[in-house]
């Protein structure tokens, strides 16, 4: 009888997906997202629409074909940004946890933070096809940082500048649903109470807006 509740239990414990097979689906879509947008998106008469009014026609060929030539790189190194991405965040995350001197193991916040990961690659697919079904011309700079749901929908960027604007896009709902998935995920961990957990969260969504901003602001002095 006891061996049967364990067998049982064990069932319940197996997991729909292992970690790698959620890594690898992330992966494909977002290279798929990535092409698709390369191929349907900035196309040679979005470029044209873009910098004719700017540029000479040869410099925007030549624009179109540097972007073309990182575009098979980019694809390559999808894999490890992706996994370098999430890979930070666990460690901002298990940070801590490492401080208080409380054991959890890092695949399994690895596996917390790859599965939030789902909410804001949906949002990049939103994003792919509002821009699919816009006309040409109405293609913008402007229009190509649309975030989906996020309080700059709402907000004039005349108002505000580059940075801002974009330090703003991250108050968006899927930014919000990442958080309450990496929060449902670490109370199952039951090692801390439950506002540790929200402050944990907050926390590094802070964080990492922060070292964003910053990195923006670096290259923009580079350039």
């Amino acid at each position: 009888m006891n061996d049967r509740i364990v067998l049982i239990e064990n069932k319940n414990k197996e997991k729909l997906f292992e970690t790698w097979q959620l890594f690898l689906l992330i992966t494909a879509i977002t290279m798929l997202v990535y092409f698709a947008f390369q191929k349907f998106i900035m196309t040679q008469e979005v470029y044209y629409s873009l910098y004719g009014s700017q540029l000479e026609e040869h410099r925007i060929n030549d624009i179109i074909s540097l972007t073309q030539k990182f575009q098979l790189w980019g694809l390559l190194a999808t894999p490890i940004l992706i996994w370098l991405r999430i890979a930070f965040v666990a460690f901002l995350v298990q940070l801590p946890f490492m401080i208080k001197f409380i054991e959890v193991p890092f695949k399994e916040i690895f596996r917390i933070i790859t599965i939030a990961l789902f909410l804001l690659l949906l949002s990049v697919v939103i994003r792919f096809y509002y821009l699919y079904f816009q006309p040409i011309e109405n293609i913008t700079s402007d229009l190509l940082t649309f975030t989906p749901l996020a309080i700059t929908n709402l907000l004039d960027k005349n108002n505000y500048s580059d940075l801002v604007f974009s330090f703003l896009s991250k108050i968006n709902l899927f930014e919000l649903l990442w958080g309450v998935v990496i929060y449902i995920g670490l109370l199952k961990t039951k090692k801390l109470e439950k506002i540790d957990y929200a402050l944990i969260v907050f926390g590094v969504w802070i964080g990492i807006l922060v070292l964003t901003f910053a990195f923006n602001i670096f290259i923009g002095t580079l350039l």
